[in-house]
Formats: C-alpha cells, structure tokens, sequence
C-alpha cells in the first residue's frame, strides 16, 4: 500500500477555479501561453501535475488542441 499523500493547492499561489495564465512553451502544442481555469490537482510518476481548462478562445475552430492541459505548477501564475 502506497503512503503518497495527494498534493494539495495549500502550497501554491492559486487555487481550484482561479483564472490563471501557463507559460505553456514546454508543453506540447502550437500555444506558448495558455489562458484558461484552474480544474484539479494530483500526482504523475510522482510529480505534481495542475490541470488547466483552456479558455474557449484559445485555439481556433476544429484544432486538434483545447480542453484540459496539464501543466507543472512552477508554469502558472494567476490572473
């Protein structure tokens, strides 16, 4: 049994449903930056991942990219 706890936002500057920008140019996509809401929290290969739904404006009609994005937290910054 695993005693990895999940990460919480406690420790970071922003929190579940904040408005915030990602400085995406490390992620995969066309976007440098991403502007959109903060949606969730939690682990991956035990590093701490930040879902981001993009704002709708953010990608052009019938792109391949949009929705959900997981970033790094060090990546966002509210606004």
């Amino acid at each position: 049994m695993s005693t990895t706890q999940a990460p919480s936002f406690e420790k970071f500057g922003f929190d579940q449903g904040d408005h915030v920008r990602v400085d995406w140019t490390e992620g995969q996509g066309p976007l440098d930056e991403i502007i959109g809401t903060v949606m969730d929290i939690g682990l991956s290969a035990g590093d701490v991942i930040v879902s981001v739904e993009a704002d709708d404006d953010q990608y052009p009609d019938q792109s391949i990219f949009g929705g959900t994005h997981d970033c790094a937290p060090e990546w966002i910054e509210p606004i």
